[in-house]
């Protein structure tokens, strides 16, 4: 079966929902195509993981229920810049594609699933990995980023009476953030009884765990690698191979146009735009694309893209954390709370126009 629209939008995660948003108000005719029925905030995960009971099934919903314009569920398995195939055999034919179809970390598979495209089969993704980690004693967290040092955090709150380690490659934890922060995470995350170890890299060997440094052995119940990020934009391999770095990055330029095609953009994580991957930055560059799409189909000119002001709020369990403000760096909870109260899903919900679904008590309760 084949469909045409005037703007395809590839990827359903912070990006492709805000200008699917932005594009339905100022009525252009588009589609948003996703391998899964619902959106998720995926950065509230990892509390989702840790204690399924706090937050429930409110960080996911159906795109049905609040994306405005069309909404397609199918995986895009190629495409060039006229045409996308998908999966089941159907193609949708465009003017011009928004690729955001995000990213994924292969070690760390329940952070940002590829597989569970369907909402109950995600909740219950969720809560038999929250099963097998109360089933244990002793977790090694590798990965000092904000993923790694978040989930340690959440785990910690969630399991006080569990052996949490957190391994880390370099000398201070959260590289993108500055050294008050950085300082302010390891207090608190220690405060909490986490064991964070700096210049470690581990890796299997035999029932243990090895660091590749050091030498020393770690034997834990279960591990949890918070590492390595790699776009989902394999399926660009066969038809637009020339548009890919070697990392698999999306080439873009300051207009966030996909390098030699005019029709064809590209953003959030798996976009070369900003080295900023974040929800929020990823959701303001929808909106920026979405109005520039309505200007240029207007024959003006577009601004060229520039990180807006942002927040970065790193969470080290359900009563800390750290935000590094435009302004400076401040433990104070009015500023926390923004994303600590409930993982910033109610903000996120309010920026496309919405709220999150009720939180049902009994659907993640293990």
């Amino acid at each position: 079966m084949k469909k045409q629209t005037d703007v395809l939008i590839v990827g359903g995660g912070f990006a492709g929902v805000s200008a699917a948003q932005v594009l339905s108000k100022r009525g252009v005719n588009a589609i948003l195509v996703d391998a899964k029925d619902y959106f998720e905030v995926t950065f509230a995960t990892l509390r989702n993981v840790a204690d399924p009971k706090r937050i429930g099934n409110t960080p996911r919903k159906y795109y049905r229920d609040f994306v405005g314009g069309a909404f397609t569920q199918g995986r895009v398995t190629r495409m060039n810049d006229k045409e996308a195939w998908f999966e089941n055999g159907n193609v949708i034919q465009f003017e011009r594609a928004i690729i955001a179809t995000g990213s994924r970390y292969p070690t760390f598979p329940i952070a940002k699933t590829h597989s569970a495209v369907d909402l109950h089969v995600r909740n219950q993704e969720i809560l038999d990995e929250h099963r097998s980690l109360a089933a244990v004693k002793s977790i090694l967290v590798m990965g000092g980023g904000v993923v790694g040092v978040e989930f340690a955090g959440e785990i910690a709150s969630a399991f006080p009476d569990k052996k949490v380690t957190l391994a880390h490659s370099a000398d201070s934890l959260l590289a993108n953030m500055k050294p008050k922060a950085q300082a302010k995470a390891l207090e608190q995350l220690t405060e909490q009884g986490v064991t964070v170890q700096f210049n470690r890299r581990y890796e299997k060997d035999g029932d243990s765990y090895r660091c590749t440094k050091s030498g020393e052995t770690l034997r834990v119940d279960k591990v949890y690698a918070c590492v390595g990020m790699v776009p989902n934009t394999e399926f660009l391999k066969a038809e637009l191979p020339d548009v890919l770095e070697a990392s698999g990055l999306i080439k873009v330029d300051t207009f966030m146009r996909v390098e030699g095609h005019e029709n064809l953009y590209a953003l959030g994580d798996c976009a070369a735009l900003d080295h900023h991957k974040h929800g929020y930055v990823a959701n303001v560059q929808g909106a920026m694309l979405a109005n520039a799409i309505v200007k240029a189909q207007k024959g003006k000119r577009p601004k060229p893209y520039k990180t807006p002001p942002f927040a970065v709020i790193a969470v080290t369990g359900v009563d800390s954390g750290i935000a590094q403000m435009p302004f400076g760096v401040t433990t104070a909870q009015f500023f926390v709370n923004m994303k600590q109260k409930d993982m910033g899903i109610s903000n996120m919900y309010k920026t496309y126009g919405c709220s999150p679904d009720a939180l049902i008590k009994d659907a993640l309760t293990p």
